[in-house]
This record gives structure tokens, sequence and C-alpha cells, in this order.
């Protein structure tokens, strides 16, 4: 459209593009800031009626304390875990539930070791910290200049992908970062990659695109490394909390999904960047929108098949398929909030350095895309369709019709088809 070029043309002239980003930054760091003082100028954990100082991270401090105490099997009750969550914030809103698998509790463990407010900002500050090492990793390859380099991580770490972590106290930092390590050249980079890998079954439902990747780049030593670092993982987890956690952690996971496929008392669909979450929220029936979201997961599923097999030979391929399999694993899953957003900063990436697009008009994708996601805090543009899905399909749309249009930009490599 001329229109949509020429505000691209004006957003990317030398005049209006450096400002853009300055804002942005700032608009972060103060953000950021605000986050921090909040937390210690609130008299306890509260915020108000509804609100919780750390969001979720309520739920992974509260679970460490029951892990320090022997009680970690009790996490899996719903009634126990709310009591021991309303010791800490009285709150009959809270709905939080406790879905990991065992070896969660080695991690929420070690937070529960310190005062609550302090665990929260080492929480933000070392999963920031690992998401920040995972994303140099990505615009190095594609940005050969330390300005560059510099300017777009912190422009990604400014943007409401990130922020929203933030506010929800949430994993996703740290999912984000084991995601986009684990899809990011297993042939060349096998160790980090399946090890990567194996970990991030600590959240599984972000990890199903990963052995399909790799089996159709031949990434064989990636995928060994992958199966023996979960086997171990969890076995360790299972003799140290014992074997009846297993069982606890499936039926958890049986009523999540019991949840967020009936009533959603629990799981509201708001938010979520999910087919199956857009469709709950127009109040269409769980028997409809389950299956239209199993239809489009099923898509997913061929597309990131069908281009990792087309394209992982290409080296200069690697930061596409990254970009694919975050932005396709937040697709999949029926139950993904908006805070798993964070998986898509691959794709910011690839859009700017690797589209080919005209520069104007990625600008203008991201620019537009940052506005939806940060004006609907503010205001009610959620209303007809929401905004985390309609980024993260685009987004999706977007890669994959790439992918299945032209060539990707690259060598070929020596790595098996």
């Amino acid at each position: 459209m001329t229109w949509f070029k020429a505000l691209g043309d004006w957003l990317s002239a030398p005049a209006v593009l450096p400002r853009l980003q300055r804002l942005a930054i700032n608009y972060g760091a103060l953000f950021f800031v605000m986050t921090f003082v909040l937390t210690w100028l609130a008299p306890g954990l509260g915020y108000g009626a509804k609100g919780v100082v750390g969001g979720d991270f309520l739920a992974f401090y509260t679970a460490g304390d029951m892990t320090l105490e022997g009680r970690a099997l009790e996490a899996y009750d719903f009634e126990a875990f709310d009591s021991a969550l309303q010791t800490r914030v009285e709150n009959e809103h809270l709905g939080m539930m406790w879905q990991y698998p065992p070896a969660m509790f080695f991690l929420v463990g070690l937070l529960a070791l310190m005062p609550y407010k302090v665990s929260l900002w080492v929480w933000i500050l070392g999963t920031a910290a690992m998401f920040v090492w995972a994303l140099r990793r990505l615009v190095r390859s594609v940005a050969p200049e330390l300005s560059d380099q510099r300017l777009a991580t912190l422009l990604l770490l400014s943007s409401p992908l990130c922020l929203m972590v933030v506010t929800s106290g949430q994993i996703s930092l740290l999912t984000a970062a084991l995601l986009m390590t684990a899809a990011f050249r297993p042939n060349t980079h096998w160790l980090l990659a399946g090890l990567a890998a194996g970990l991030l079954t600590v959240k599984p439902q972000l990890g199903v695109l990963i052995p399909l990747a790799y089996v159709m780049a031949g990434a064989w030593r990636a995928f060994g490394v992958a199966a023996v670092t979960a086997v171990v993982l969890h076995t360790v987890s299972v003799l140290v909390f014992g074997p009846e956690t297993i069982s606890a952690f499936f039926n958890a996971v049986v009523r999540l999904q019991s949840d967020v496929a009936g009533s959603g008392t629990h799981t509201p669909p708001v938010n979520m960047t999910t087919l199956f979450g857009q469709l709950r929220y127009w109040q269409v029936p769980s028997s409809i929108a389950m299956p239209m979201h199993l239809l489009l997961a099923a898509l997913v599923f061929v597309s990131v098949t069908v281009l990792w097999r087309r394209h992982a030979r290409r080296d200069g391929a690697a930061l596409y398929l990254a970009a694919l399999t975050g932005a396709g694993a937040i697709l999949v899953t029926p139950y993904a909030y908006a805070y798993e957003m964070a998986a898509l900063t691959p794709a910011a990436i690839w859009l700017v350095f690797r589209s080919r697009m005209d520069r104007g008009a990625a600008i203008a994708l991201l620019t537009a895309a940052w506005g939806l996601l940060t004006l609907r805090q503010f205001v009610p543009i959620d209303s007809l369709v929401q905004m985390p899905f309609l980024v993260s399909v685009s987004a999706f749309a977007i890669l994959a019709s790439h992918g299945f249009r032209a060539p990707i930009a690259g060598t070929t490599t020596g790595a098996s088809p």
C-alpha cells in the first residue's frame, strides 16, 4: 500500500528513527525503574484489592518455600497451594496453580532462601541476564557492528515483549533464552543447543517443536544431548522429591487442561497468544474452539517441518529458523499468555536484518506491533481482537510465507537435510 510505504519511509528517516529509538529505550528504562521503586514502596505484597507485588512470582516463591519445608508434593494440591499463597497475600482473586515438573523445585527452592522482594529482583535480573546472553548470540550473527548489537539488544529489552515479563514475574525470559538457544544452529552448536532443549523441558509445552526441528535438520547429536539432559534432570528430581511427584504433576496438568478447556476460572482467555484463547474470548464454546485451535497447530507443525527440512542446510538461515520456531511455539499450545511473547524476539531481529523486506516496511511493522502492545495497557483496543494473538499469528504468518516464497540468504553447510 502506498500509505504504508510512505509511513515506513517516514519512520525510517534519519531525522525520525533515532528519536523513536531513544524514546523506546527511555520508556523501557523508566518502566523498569518505576516497577523496581514500587516494589519497595509497597508496604506488603499486595497492590490494591487484586494486585500482587511480583505477580506470578508469588507462585514460584511459595512453591520454593514449600520445598524447603519438605512439602513440595503439596504444591500440586490446589487447596494446599492456595492456602500457602494466602499466608503471604490475602487475596481471593489469586487463582494460582502449580503445574511445573518436579525438576522446578530445585530452582524455586533456591529462590525461597532469600526474602521475597530480594528474591523477586534476583529472579528478574538473573533471567534477564540469561535472555541477554542468548539474544546477543543471535544479534552477533547478523549485526557485525558492536553499536548495532547494543542498540538492538536495548530496543528489545525495552519492548513490550520483555517488559510484560517484568511485571508478571514469570519465567518467560529464561524459557525464551532456552528456546532461542535450542533452535539456533543445532548442528554446529549441538552441545549448547541440546543442553538448552533438555532444560526447556521444565516448561515442555514451549519445546514441542524442537524435536521435530532436530529431526528435520539431522541434528542427531543435539537430539541426543537434549534427551540425556532431560532424562538426567527429571530422574534426579524424582529421586530427590519422590516418585509420587510424577503422578501429582500429571494430575495437575490434567486439572489445568480441564480448566483451560472448561470454565477458565483459573485460566481466563484474556491476554492469550493462541487461537483457542481468542475464540474463547469471543465466547466460542470449547467444543468448537479446541478443534479450530488444533487445526492451526497442525498447520504450524507442517510449516515448521517443511521449512526446517528446506532451509536447515543453509547457515544463513539459522536466525530465520530460530525465529520460526519461537513464533510457532506460542501458537501450538492452547495455553500461552502474553508474557510468553519474549519468544518473538528472534523474529524481530530477523525482520530488521534478514527479511529482505523494505527497511521502511520492516520498521513500520515493528512500530505498529510495539504501539499496539503498549497502548493496550491503557486503551481497550483488545475488545475486537486480542493484540497478543494478532501479533503472534502475524509474526508466524510473515515468517512462514517468506520461507515458502523465497530462498533464505546464506551458504550451504555440510549439515544433513
